[in-house]
Formats: C-alpha cells, sequence, structure tokens
C-alpha cells in the first residue's frame, strides 16, 4: 500500500458580526483540512491549526514541503514518517507551521491504519473505553451580551446535557468578570463543572487577584491565565491560587510539556492534536503527563475532523479527563454521521466506525 495523492483543502467562513476572547477577535473562520489517499482507494482526512495566521501559510507547507516527502509512502509506517516531516524543524524559522502541518497528515494516517484494519481508531489505539467526556465551551464576550444573556447561555448548555462548562475571563474588569462568573456558577447549579479561560491574557498578578475572588465559586481550572510560556508565572498560580492550572493548548512539542510539568506550572496538561504534531505526538504527551500524575484534558476549537479525533485519542487514554466541545468552532459539525455527536452525562460514545468515523470527500467541501 502506497500514498497516491496528499490533497489540501482551504475552507473558510465569514463572521457577522465578528466574535471575541479576552485576546482576538474572529471576522473569519479558515479551516485546512488535508487528505491522504492511497492507491487501494482507503482516504484519511486531518486537520492542521491555523488560528494566529492566514490559511496560506499552512496550505503552501503542505503542499511544497510536506506532500513531496510522503507520497509514495507506506502510510502504514506513521512514526518514520513523522520523524521525517519533522527531521528539519529544529532549524526552521516556521516549527510552529511545521507542526500544524505534521499533525493534519499524521492524523489522517492514523485515520488510514485505522480504516485499513477495520477498526475505530479508539480500539486500534488500545480501546480503553468506547466514550469521551465533554465539556462545553464558551462564553465569550460580546458588545451586546449582558451577565444575564451569559448566564442564560450556559445553563442552556447543561439543559442539553453537558455536566461541565468553561468560559472566558480576563477580558473585562475584575468585579465584571467576578459577576460574570458568580452568575454562572449560579445559572448551572452546584453540581456542575466549571472551568475559566483566560486565553493567556492575564499578568500573573492579575490572575490571581482573580482566582481569589471566584475560588468560592469551585472552579475546576483556570486554562492558560498567562502567557504560554510563562512557566514561573503558571507555577504561581496553580501553587498558590488555589485553583487548579490547566496548559498549554498551543505548545508544539513535547518537550514543552514536560517543563510545564517539572516546573508544575500545571495540574492538568492540556494538548491540541491539530498542532503538537498529531495523534503520535498526543500519545507521547498523554505519556508523559501520566508519568507525572496529571490527567490530560484535549483542545479542540476547530473542524469535526479535529473533534473526531480528539474524542478517539480521549477514549483510548485512561487518563483522559475531558474534551473541548466549542459551542463556536463547531466548523463541518453538519457532516457528521448521525448520532456521531449524541451526548448524555456529558459524555460522547464513539460509534463503532473504521477510522475516525468519517465519510468527508474533498470534493464535496
Amino acid at each position: 500500500m502506497k500514498i497516491r495523492n496528499l490533497v489540501v483543502k482551504s475552507l473558510s467562513w465569514d463572521l457577522d458580526p465578528p466574535l471575541s476572547n479576552p485576546v482576538l477577535t474572529w471576522r473569519k473562520k479558515e479551516i485546512v483540512l488535508a487528505f491522504v489517499e492511497t492507491d487501494t482507494g482507503l482516504r484519511g482526512v486531518g486537520e492542521g491549526w491555523v488560528s494566529g495566521g492566514t490559511a496560506r501559510a499552512l496550505v503552501a507547507t503542505l503542499e511544497d514541503d510536506i506532500a513531496p516527502m510522503v507520497v509514495g509512502r507506506d502510510p502504514r509506517r506513521i512514526a518514520a514518517i513523522w520523524e521525517d516531516m519533522d527531521s528539519g524543524r529544529g532549524i526552521a524559522a516556521r516549527p510552529g507551521l511545521i507542526r500544524a502541518a505534521m499533525s493534519a497528515v499524521d492524523m489522517a494516517l492514523w485515520d488510514v491504519l485505522a480504516r485499513h484494519a477495520g477498526l475505530p481508531l479508539h480500539q486500534l489505539l488500545g480501546g480503553h473505553s468506547d466514550r469521551a467526556h465533554v465539556y462545553a465551551s464558551a462564553g465569550l464576550y460580546g458588545s451586546d451580551k449582558s451577565i444575564a444573556d451569559l448566564a442564560e447561555e450556559m445553563s442552556g448548555y447543561v439543559d442539553r446535557g453537558f455536566a461541565a462548562v468553561k468560559m472566558k475571563v480576563g477580558g473585562a474588569p475584575l468585579d465584571v468578570d467576578v459577576a460574570r462568573v458568580e452568575a454562572v456558577r449560579e445559572a448551572i447549579g452546584p453540581d456542575r463543572r466549571l472551568m475559566v479561560d483566560a486565553v493567556c491574557g492575564m499578568t500573573t498578578r492579575d490572575a490571581l487577584a482573580l482566582a481569589e475572588r471566584i475560588r468560592p465559586f469551585d472552579i475546576h481550572f483556570f486554562e492558560q491565565p498567562v502567557a504560554a510560556h510563562d512557566y514561573d508565572g503558571m507555577a504561581t498560580i496553580n501553587e498558590r491560587s488555589g485553583i487548579p492550572v490547566a496548559g498549554n493548548e498551543n505548545f508544539v512539542d513535547q518537550r514543552e510539556f514536560h517543563e510545564l510539568l517539572a516546573r508544575k506550572s500545571v495540574t492538568f496538561t492540556q494538548f491540541d492534536l491539530a498542532i503538537c504534531g498529531g495523534i503520535t505526538e498526543g500519545l507521547r504527551i498523554a505519556a508523559t503527563a501520566r508519568a507525572r500524575y496529571s490527567p490530560t484534558t484535549i483542545h479542540s476549537a476547530g473542524s469535526i475532523v479535529c473533534m473526531a479525533a480528539s474524542l478517539h485519542v480521549a477514549a483510548a487514554l485512561p487518563d483522559c479527563e475531558s474534551v473541548e466541545y466549542h459551542m463556536l468552532h463547531r466548523w463541518l459539525f453538519d457532516r457528521a454521521p448521525e448520532g456521531f455527536l449524541a451526548i448524555e452525562d456529558s459524555r460522547i460514545r464513539l460509534l463503532d466506525r473504521p477510522g475516525l468515523g468519517l465519510d468527508l470527500d474533498p470534493d464535496d467541501l
């Protein structure tokens, strides 16, 4: 079996009105998918991280740099292909972009391998469970969005079957953010899990001040309160705030996560399969976290492709406590098979379909 072609598909949606988190405003959402096609008729799909730039650079990297490296190879040799793709990253000026491209191809290769085996991906990866715990991720800011609107939004996710929700903080004055968190806790009740996410947008001092005020509302974790590589600041918050810290979704290397854990900067290890190097590196990161007794949580804020991969990996891992189910970034979710995203008590049961379980054709997108 050989890789016959690598098809790259770039999709975009205009957002009107724009939507914002504490540090970013989206006026357009772009998605880049990579389809690995084999000479036996199998096709796998993966997704690469686009946030923080345009899709053009990722498309060019996949088509000009990665495709010549993988076409003609045996898709079952995932580890060898991964190492070859990664070989020049250390001296490149764009390591994150290369990892995003690698993530898309690696994800697609695992999809092909599981389809070749006739197994759902989570079974191929070890089959710890056929279910993944998900939480509703939302609670963004809006110019016309009141605290009452926010509370109604978050309680609505609980009504839809989510037992856990996450909201944004750090994008408003302290008193306003405290009032927002208090309103959401009251709206969802005392028994639902509540997380907050500052998207790397706060100082250590401000994050500690916020944590002190919202700690009584039983916060499950404080996601990326300060700059991603501020290991010391995160460690201070993790140790002194009384709220466990989670991170870092935008890290691109297992060694970065090792540093986070060695410095006790996080309690929860959070990674994203579309940027960290795909499923291959995601499994390594999870193993690193397990050695430090750190539960894993998987970030997902893209299309149904990254979401499907995240669910399968989460089900395969014994200590993955959650997957992000983003209520804004749900691109191509309407292309999921019937029942694929059915939520019961904040859990999704993976269907008995080979690979990622998706039927996407690049010509139909």
